[in-house]
């Protein structure tokens, strides 16, 4: 069934790719002749209200409903969280269309789903359809510790993610060159951000991102990475953060004997955890190493408690890249890790630990790639190919990595001898331009590793002509809909899409 699932699935334009779809003989040539708001009335969830209006704005209007079309929720919470369900059913029959979800967000996906028939069809075959996720964690990470990004650029990602069953932004919020989050405890943290370095989210931008993400069935989970890669901390010093010395770069955290270090990030992260709904709190912990006063010791010290306070003390689930666990030895039985280089999710999963598949040489978008299915084809990758039998529950999903190396106005903030690729795009004057480019640099590819999170199929090529017509009929349809995406049949990289640039003469 699920061959015939994905064959379908294609040939009728909906991606990513169903479960499980029987198809018969009917077709409703009805356009856009049915109304999404009209069929939630009485349900009881606002969000879904405004659900509804939006899919009813992305299809072009043809006249009053003239098909039925009916939605039966079990549940109305608006909760969105890991033990959020996604699951929807869909019946086009000659008597009209049923939508049955287990939450909203489960109906949601089912207007995209409906939506993407319609806009590919103008009418609807009759179909008994049956979806839901492989994996709960669908996730897209975005660098805002280097390069920022703005609010409306973030809505606009998230917008797109909702439009492939994606569930999961993945805040990066802290780096090398900026810690992008307002705190009130420390206003110094981002008083500096002004000039080239401006850019960061107030509380009530957080506040707004979440409750907007939210909307669209997306949890938004931060991090804020330490001992390394902490440069942002920098205007914590007189507060009592101390760096290494002889460090020349000033990136990485020393774990003083007073432990003014560590206490000062404890009041921070206290700060910060109760910004944020979700779960899960995940501090980095990546690329660490032996710095002046720094011993690694002292370094994974730092990584040991913090993981520790997280889940002992702020009642959250700590997280952190696979260094956290192979490395440090930090991470907690519940903690969860990120396999993104020289470790697998199976090797994770074999500790008996959760795991996010977020391998580097699949899905880091760091660097740009190639048109169509020579740039895409490593996405469509089986996350849980190095997991054991038996330890399937502990692969909790997969991830794309958004970074902004490339876009930094010098080399990670620091280095003036260098200077990135897209050092243009670094100064907020830019912002608009650096949305485009981002979304471009994310998106279609960013679709096929979404498809591969939500039903991998093995039977399915991205090279064939089916699945390539069905991710450009997907792209036209997001860029309709206002997505910033690279065009279809088109190459973009940081600075170009079709070969015209994004900075124009001013």
């Amino acid at each position: 069934m699920a061959a015939v699932a994905i064959v379908a699935a294609v040939a009728f334009g909906v991606f990513p790719t169903p479960r499980s779809v029987a198809l018969s003989e009917g077709l409703h040539a009805v356009g856009s002749s049915f109304s999404f708001s009209a069929a939630v009335e009485g349900v009881g969830s606002d969000r879904l209200t405004r659900a509804a209006k939006r899919y009813d704005s992305y299809l072009a209007k043809n006249g009053e409903s003239t098909v039925a079309l009916t939605v039966k929720v079990e549940s109305q919470s608006e909760e969105v969280s890991s033990r959020t369900q996604y699951d929807y059913g869909i019946e086009v029959n000659k008597d009209g269309v049923q939508v049955r979800a287990t939450s909203i967000y489960g109906a949601m996906y089912a207007f995209e789903t409906l939506t993407q028939l319609v806009s590919e069809h103008g009418g609807l075959p009759f179909v008994s359809l049956s979806d839901s996720p492989m994996y709960d964690w669908r996730g897209l990470m975005v660098d805002t510790g280097r390069r920022f990004f703005t609010l409306p650029l973030l809505k606009n990602l998230l917008d797109t993610m909702q439009g492939v069953k994606m569930n999961v932004l993945h805040l990066h919020a802290s780096d090398l060159c900026r810690f992008s989050i307002e705190s009130k405890l420390y206003p110094n943290l981002t008083d500096s951000l002004t000039g080239v370095m401006g850019g960061f989210y107030t509380q009530a931008d957080i506040a707004e991102l979440i409750a907007y993400a939210g909307d669209r069935g997306v949890r938004v989970v931060p991090e804020f990475d330490i001992p390394g890669h902490s440069r942002g901390l920098l205007p914590l010093e007189s507060e009592g953060i101390k760096f290494c010395t002889s460090d020349a770069d000033r990136d990485q955290l020393y774990n003083d004997p007073q432990n003014s270090t560590v206490n000062v990030l404890k009041k921070l992260f206290k700060e910060m955890s109760g910004l944020f709904s979700d779960e899960v709190f995940n501090i980095g912990c990546d690329e660490t190493s032996k710095k002046g006063t720094c011993s690694k010791d002292s370094t994974f010290a730092i990584e040991r408690e913090m993981q520790r306070y997280i889940a002992e003390d702020l009642g959250k689930t700590p997280s952190g890249w696979e260094e956290l666990l192979f490395d440090a030895g930090a991470a907690q039985p519940n903690s969860i890790v990120d396999a993104w280089s020289h470790h697998t999710a199976g090797q994770i999963t074999a500790t008996g630990r959760k795991a996010i598949e977020s391998a580097h040489h699949h899905f880091y978008f760091t660097s740009p790639g190639a048109q169509g299915p020579a740039g895409w084809a490593k996405c469509w990758y089986n996350i849980s190919s190095t997991v054991a039998a038996g330890q399937g529950d502990l692969l909790l999903g997969g991830e794309i990595s958004m970074w902004s190396d490339t876009y930094c106005y010098i080399n990670e903030c620091k280095d003036p001898n260098r200077k990135p690729v897209a050092a243009q795009l670094f100064a907020p004057e830019y912002d608009t331009e650096f949305g485009q480019s981002i979304g471009g640099m994310i998106w279609p590819r960013g679709y096929v590793a979404a498809g591969a999170f939500w039903n991998y199929n093995s039977t399915a090529d991205p090279s064939s002509d089916a699945f390539t017509k069905s991710i450009y009929s997907l792209n036209d349809q997001l860029i309709a809909r206002g997505s910033m995406a690279c065009p279809s049949n088109c190459s973009c990289d940081q600075l170009t899409a079709c070969k015209k640039p994004y900075i124009k003469s001013r």
